[in-house]
């Protein structure tokens, strides 16, 4: 039976095989003729020219943005080569000349705008050394002269009616101020005229007042008063206190005895050889810290025979000595 199976079919078996033997050939000859037309392959010996050099351009370091992120401050430049400051003005003698603001270590602490300028009154403090001083016109503190002082119009005050104390001082040739606030650059607005030409110390002069009558030289720190000459000057408080002018001295905060100023010639003070800016300190070893101690010695003093008086003058110690002569 499956022979005769095969007989009839065989005939299907024939046809598959023709057509997978004409695929085969069809297959074959397609690949040849494609090897044959295909383009060989050639190479392009002409090479592309070269792209241009990009320019390396310097590194730059933004050394403000850099110092900025590790929280330091750039170090200075150096001012070798830099332009000379310009030299100070010197206007000390130009009384039309507006001061600017001093740059010494010093604050004005307060101040006294006499009628006759010369004298006026500053008390300044040195901030390097804390010491607070009282100066009179003439005075020097620092190396600059206190010329005056001067009420000016205050800036910030918007009614234009408030005023401020200045101490005008000369410094190294320069007109330069001094007030109380301290700090800043901005000139007071002080008119044409803020400071006085500086005033010398008394000199004997022709026609002058001489030694009161009743005190004696004996040498340069001695001298003779006679007795009557205390019992009136005691006696009469009000005559002397108008020969000078007499403020408390303080030195780093605490007071040290009392400077007079505005000596007047032929008086008490100028007779014994006290001058401008001299701070009494002691008396007969009292010390003159207070006005209760300087009562207290005022009673001590109407019998005694010898007064020494210790004071300092521009910052030098001097001890004079009197002998009280006569009944």
């Amino acid at each position: 039976m499956l022979d005769l199976f095969f007989r009839k079919y065989a005939w299907t078996a024939n046809l598959a095989l023709l057509f997978a033997a004409a695929w085969l050939t069809a297959k074959t000859v397609n690949t040849l003729v494609g090897a044959v037309i295909r383009p060989r392959p050639q190479a392009e010996l002409a090479l592309p020219p070269p792209a241009p050099v990009r320019p390396v351009l310097p590194a730059s370091i933004d050394e403000a943005r850099l110092y900025h992120l590790i929280g330091r401050e750039p170090p200075q430049q150096s001012t070798e080569g830099t332009p000379a400051a310009p030299a100070r003005p010197q206007n000390c003698a130009d009384p039309r000349a507006e001061p600017t603001r001093s740059d010494l270590r010093l604050a004005l602490v307060a101040g006294v705008v006499a009628e006759q300028p010369r004298f006026s009154l500053a008390t300044i403090s040195d901030l390097s050394t804390r010491e607070t001083v009282v100066l009179g016109v003439g005075d020097r503190i620092q190396g600059a002269q206190l010329l005056g002082l001067e009420r000016v119009r205050a800036g910030g005050d918007v009614t234009g009616n408030a005023f401020k104390v200045i101490a005008v001082l000369c410094n190294r040739g320069t007109k330069e101020y001094l007030d109380f606030e301290g700090g800043g650059s901005e000139a007071p607005d002080a008119g044409t005229n803020l400071g006085y030409a500086s005033v010398p110390r008394p000199s004997p002069r022709p026609g002058a007042p001489g030694p009161m009558e009743g005190v004696r030289a004996v040498s340069k720190d001695k001298y003779e008063i006679d007795r009557k000459v205390i019992d009136g000057t005691l006696n009469n408080l009000s005559a002397i206190s108008t020969q000078a002018r007499i403020v408390p001295s303080f030195k780093n905060g605490v007071a040290n005895g009392f400077k007079l100023f505005s000596i007047q010639p032929g008086s008490l003070y100028a007779s014994i050889g006290i001058e401008n800016g001299d701070v009494i300190q002691r008396v007969n070893g009292y010390e003159l810290n207070s006005p209760e101690k300087a009562l207290e010695l005022y009673q001590k003093l109407r019998d005694s025979g010898h007064v020494t008086i210790e004071l300092e003058r521009q910052g030098q110690p001097i001890r004079k000595e009197y002998n009280i002569t006569g009944p």
